[in-house]
């Protein structure tokens, strides 16, 4: 770990920072959250059901047929609500398959098997929440009518949904992992190549491999080292976890880090959390909606 103490005192964390990185090249290295991925996706999901229970009102329209027009929304809803239940777990099956990337015939023999369940989840979802909607609207009872052609007429838009939604978080996933920029912006300042932290007054060039974790303390952070010692900086933990994300550290709760090469064992707990063993005995305990992240970095 090398020091500079000739750079002048200053309010740590801003983007005035020397951290080896132009604010804008930070700003374009950002992944997409998770959050705004299943915003998308309840946006298109929503769009596509409106769409079609109009089309399904003005199709029974021209042969003759009045239905109220609470049924064609209760059958495209309950078929967007139950997609959107699914789409975690396709998304959790896509990180698997990048963690562990099996051969061509093994991830289309996984993917063929998904689909069959997810089709036979979605399908069986549905039918559960008309039938609901249709008892709480004194409607009587709702038939869905369990036949090879129904089945396979749903099956068919299900695999088209599945691949949809399998595509979307593969290529988010691939974009969040794309190499830094390693150009520098014209209008920023060079520096040194390295892992810099301002200390107070000091200019820290660091090893990332020496950090063992990055916790979050107010409106600062802590970079916890394995030499014992530690640095408080001002800052986010989410702008430093964009800085970190990939030299392979992963957020295993909303106020820590750490470093995934140096974790010894992960050990879950009946709540779903976990803890995590670092190879320098320090056990940090991460959160059960952190794991999918982890599970990119750990086998």
């Amino acid at each position: 770990m090398l020091r500079d103490e000739s750079q002048r005192a200053g309010t740590s964390g801003g983007e005035g920072v020397t951290n080896g990185e132009a604010p804008a090249l930070q700003r374009a290295a950002r992944g997409l959250p998770a959050w705004t991925l299943y915003l998308l996706i309840a946006a298109g999901t929503a769009a596509t059901c409106a769409v079609n229970a109009f089309s399904t009102l003005h199709d029974f329209a021209r042969y003759g047929r009045a239905v109220p027009f609470w049924q064609p929304v209760l059958w495209e809803a309950s078929s967007g609500i139950v997609i959107l239940a699914l789409a975690p777990l396709v998304r959790r099956l896509v990180l698997v398959s990048l963690a562990k990337p099996p051969g061509p015939a093994a991830l289309i023999a996984l993917h063929a098997a998904a689909v069959l369940a997810f089709s036979a989840l979605h399908v069986t979802g549905m039918i559960l929440l008309r039938k609901l909607g249709y008892w709480a609207a004194g409607a009587g009872d709702y038939s869905f009518g369990l036949s090879p052609g129904n089945l396979l007429y749903e099956l068919r838009k299900d695999v088209l949904v599945y691949l949809l939604l399998a595509g979307l978080f593969w290529l988010a996933e691939l974009w969040a992992r794309r190499p830094m920029p390693h150009r520098i912006a014209a209008d920023a300042t060079p520096v040194a190549s390295g892992f810099w932290l301002r200390d107070g007054t000091i200019n820290l060039r660091l090893d990332p491999a020496e950090i063992v974790a990055v916790i979050s303390a107010g409106n600062y952070v802590e970079y916890c080292l394995d030499s014992g010692k530690r640095h408080l900086i001002r800052a986010t933990l989410q702008a430093e976890e964009e800085r970190l994300r990939t030299l392979g550290f992963a957020r295993i709760h909303r106020t820590r880090l750490v470093n995934a090469a140096r974790i010894r064992r992960i050990a879950s707990r009946p709540s779903g959390d976990f803890d995590v063993e670092m190879d320098t005995g320090e056990s940090l305990v991460g959160s059960r909606r952190y794991r999918d992240g982890l599970s990119v970095f750990t086998p």
